[in-house]
Parts: C-alpha cells; structure tokens; sequence
C-alpha cells in the first residue's frame, strides 16, 4: 500500500515543482543573475547563462564568444554599476521559451568618465535541460550626445567612451 502511495504523490508533485520554475519571477531573477555577472565581470558564471547559439542586438550584431569577449575588455578598463530592472513584462510564448521586456539605467565608469543612460531591453530565455539560459538580449540605450549629432548606442558607445573603438 506504501509503494502505490509514494507513486501517487510523486506524480502530483512533480509537475508542480517543474511549473514552478515557469514564473515571471524565476525570469527576472535570471536576468538579474546575467545583470549581476556582466557588472562583476564574471564571465564564467555569465558563460554558464548564455547559450551556445546566443545572440546580443544592439548597434552591432555579437554571438556569445563576441559579448563574453567584450566584457572581459570592458572590465580591464572600465565599471558598471548595477543595474536595476525597471518595469518588467514577462511573456510566456510557451512553457520553456519567456520573453522580457523592461526599462534600465546603465551607468558605466571609465577611468573619471560615467555616463549614464535609459536603456530599453528584451531578453528571450529558453529552458533547456531544466535550466533557463539566455537566446537573445537586446539594447537600445540612449546616451547623452554633443548637439547636433546622433546619439550614441550600445556597445559601440561604450567601445568608443574607453577609447576602444572609432567613431
């Protein structure tokens, strides 16, 4: 009589622990998670949430290799401060495939150069193997310009606020 009671509370059990991780709030916790190892610069843990095929729109088109490179870059030079999510909207498309969409700050410090800028962002997190990890991020921040010229966006802006890249 046991054995069929352990079956039957295991199969109540268990797809209600797997729901459990399709919350809009396991979502933004992994954003924060990609936010908190982009500012730290850890791209081991950053690495562990992007998939293998990921995918970084901003003013340029980058894969994984790409941003985890950059970080690594931006870091030797520069901070960011955290970043706080704004305003999120969580989509399910389905029930291992989540969009985000939020509003941020992102205030990154050169040398004794910050700027400061309102940066819109989507994210699609897939689950895989029990785990979400991200597909594709998106950014399109808008950075404080000269009068008369366009503003700068992205990582390109960020590049060149180090020096790192032309105009």
């Amino acid at each position: 009589m046991r054995t069929p009671l352990v079956l039957l509370v295991l199969l109540f059990c268990v797809p209600a622990l797997a729901q459990g991780t399709n919350t809009p709030e396991t979502i933004i916790q992994q954003e924060n998670a990609f936010w908190k190892a982009y500012v730290d610069g850890n791209t081991t843990d950053l690495g562990q949430l992007l998939l293998p095929d990921f995918t970084n729109v901003e003013q340029n088109i980058w894969n994984r290799n790409q941003v985890l490179a950059f970080v690594k870059q931006f870091h030797e030079h520069c901070t960011l401060a955290p970043v706080k999510i704004i305003e999120p909207h969580v989509t399910f498309l389905t029930a291992d495939i989540a969009t985000l969409v939020y509003h941020a700050t992102e205030t990154p410090t050169c040398g004794n150069h910050t700027m400061s800028g309102d940066t819109k962002i989507s994210s699609v997190w897939v689950r895989r193997d029990g785990s979400w990890q991200l597909h594709l991020h998106s950014e399109f921040a808008v950075l404080p310009c000269a009068p008369g010229s366009a503003p700068a966006t992205g990582n390109s802006a960020k590049l060149r606020s180090i020096g790192l890249a032309s105009a």
